[in-house]
Formats: structure tokens, sequence, C-alpha cells
């Protein structure tokens, strides 16, 4: 459950370097058994899947009744894998909580006893079908998961950090989602940064993206009578972290790094052709969760969400220019279209109603 083996397209050929030291999967570590039915026998211990940033195996367990039962591990290493474990405990959970028939159950997070600086994530296994899930039942079944969630705050981001891939995400909570969304693009792009080096193209365009673009775009959202709530969302949602099951025929999600977003946020990916989704599954999605308003900004904002996305991308993948080549030109179109910011849109507002009293 680690992403399709096609992960290659969406990494641009990234090769992660090789892994080194003992095996986690030679023995169930003695924490890990911890956390599984008290009396279960171990079947086997086989790796399963595959993932640039952990290990991940299948459990193959035999309950005390005689009942046969797997369950999937993810291993990460050193104190970047065990925040990374907790986050992903705590998104799983927070989502199952919301939409239990959605994605597996998780079990438990915790730390290695026989191996050092070992960290690992336990949740069902489930047996899936390698291929996008079918187009009706997944965006109902997304849609779902955020008409469900309540937030109990009413504000933007999440009690721990989440990992979006290797990569630690801004989670820090916000009153509005425009506050949050930008304190998380500044933390992608100090990230990528950091991978890629210095792009004075790049630059010069984030301070007209900061001042012009984000509040012409977002804060509309919540102002002149337009509202919106925090959704919990799953916050990764390419085709390799959602399958079929084999055995119920519904779609599954899973490697969640959650926090609570604007609704829309959640399936800017889909608009990129790298990730196989594509505008037919937004307008499926949209049948169950109407689009926000004002709603003729709905493809700009999705592009402006899909700029994150790739700065992501070029921060984990730092061997490729092409997904910083896609930032630079997104963010470009927007700060083009959109020289006046914010006050242009409050001013178009008043012309309008100007004219609608006339």
């Amino acid at each position: 459950m680690a992403g399709l083996a096609t992960q290659m397209d969406v990494s641009d050929g990234y090769i992660a370097p090789p892994r080194h030291g003992p095996n986690p999967f030679a023995a169930v570590d003695e924490n890990v058994a911890e956390k599984l039915p008290q009396g279960c026998s171990v079947l086997s211990v086989t790796a399963h899947g595959s993932s640039f940033w952990t290990q991940t195996a299948k459990l193959e367990m035999q309950l005390v009744d005689g009942t046969l039962k797997s369950y999937f591990l993810k291993v990460a290493l050193e104190e970047k894998g065990r925040r990374m474990m907790h986050g992903e405990f705590e998104s799983m959970s927070a989502l199952h909580a919301t939409s239990p028939d959605f994605l597996p159950k998780p079990h438990a997070w915790g730390s290695y006893k026989s191996i050092t600086d070992t960290h690992f994530f336990l949740c069902d296994f489930h047996d899936m079908v390698e291929e996008l899930p079918e187009i009706s039942q997944f965006t109902k079944s997304v849609a779902e998961l955020h008409l469900r969630s309540v937030s109990l705050t009413g504000k933007y981001g999440f009690h721990v950090t989440t990992y979006m891939g290797p990569l630690p995400q801004d989670n820090t909570w916000t009153d509005t989602w425009e506050e949050f969304f930008l304190r998380g693009m500044k933390r992608m792009l100090f990230l990528e940064e950091a991978a890629q080096g210095p792009s004075p193209e790049l630059n010069a365009l984030v301070p007209l993206l900061f001042e012009k673009v984000i509040p012409r775009l977002l804060r509309p959202l919540a102002t002149g009578g337009n509202s919106i709530k925090p959704v919990l969302i799953h916050g990764d949602l390419w085709y390799g972290n959602c399958c079929t099951d084999s055995n119920t025929d519904r779609p599954i999600v899973f490697d969640a790094c959650s926090f609570w977003a604007h609704n829309e946020y959640e399936i800017g990916t889909w608009r990129a052709l790298r990730y196989r989704f594509g505008r037919k599954y937004i307008k499926a999605y949209h049948k169950h969760f109407p689009i926000s308003a004002p709603s003729e900004d709905h493809d700009d904002r999705s592009a402006l969400y899909a700029i994150r996305f790739d700065l992501h991308s070029s921060s984990a993948y730092s061997s490729s220019s092409r997904f910083r080549r896609d930032v630079i030109d997104g963010m470009k179109r927007l700060v083009d279209k959109y020289p006046e910011g914010y006050d242009g849109w409050v001013r178009d507002q008043q012309l309008a109603r100007a004219v609608d009293d006339q």
C-alpha cells in the first residue's frame, strides 16, 4: 500500500538511494507484536509494495480462534521517520473515524525494540487492484469524507505535523484558509530551494504570488457573503495512494498526510496529467460537493493549489528540474492574470453592484 509500481511517472525518473542496515522484516519486532491481537501466531512476514521513503511488509497472522488475518507494516528510520509514522497514524485514525469503509483501519505506531532508531505504522492489510478506482464511486467517497468531517474549532491545520512523502507540512492552526495556505506555501518554497538551489526567476514571482494572487483567489471565498468551512482531507490523493479493494470492489485510500483544509485543495493534483485523474474526476467530484463561490475562480484556485503539489515534487525528487519549471509556469500565468490582486476584485464587485442598482 505504498504506491503503484509505476511511481516513476510522478518522480520523473528519481531513484531513491539504496538502503542499508538490518532487515526490519526478518522477524516481527517485540514492540510491533505487542500491538497485535493477544495470542496470535506469525505465519509469514514478506516485503510488500514499493516506497521511496519507507519500507513496507505484509504480516500474515493466525488468531487464537484459527482465523487468518493480515496486517500492513510500514517502517521508517531516524527521528524524521518517527514523526512520519506518528503523522500517518494520526491522519489515518482521523480519516477512519470519519469514513471507515474508505481506508484501512489503523492500529498502532511506535518504535522497534530490536533495531535502534526504527519506527513503524501498523494497519489492516487489503488486497487491492492497482488501477484507477471507478470514477463515480471514488469521487463520491472522497466527497462524502469531506462532507462528513466536522471541525470542532472551525480552524485550519492539524494537531501534529504530517509528512507528504519525506516533507514536513506546516500544520499550524490558523483562523483562515488564506493564512494556512500561505504558511504552507512558504514551507514548501523553503524546502524546494533547499533541494533545487536558488532561482532568480522564482524569487521574482513569489512576492507577487503572496501579495496579489493568493489574496485574490482565496480571500473571496470568505468575503462578500461567501463562506467555506474546513474539512478533513487525505492530503496526498494521487493515483498511487488509492486503489480498489479486490474483495469488496470499493475504492480505498491510504498513505494519508491530513489536515483541515478547503475541500477543493484535496483535488488540486487531479488537473495534472501525470496524476492520471484529470478534469473528468474533478467534475464528477463536484456533483457531490458543489464548487465554492465565487465559482468563476474555481479553475484558477485549482491551478494555485496545484502549484503547491508541484513544489512538493520539486523538493522530493531533487534530481529533476521538470517540476520547478511547472511551478514557475503556473505562478507566471496567475501573476500575469491578477496584477491588481484582491483590490481589483473588490473594485470589480463594487462596479457590478453599482450597475445592478441603476
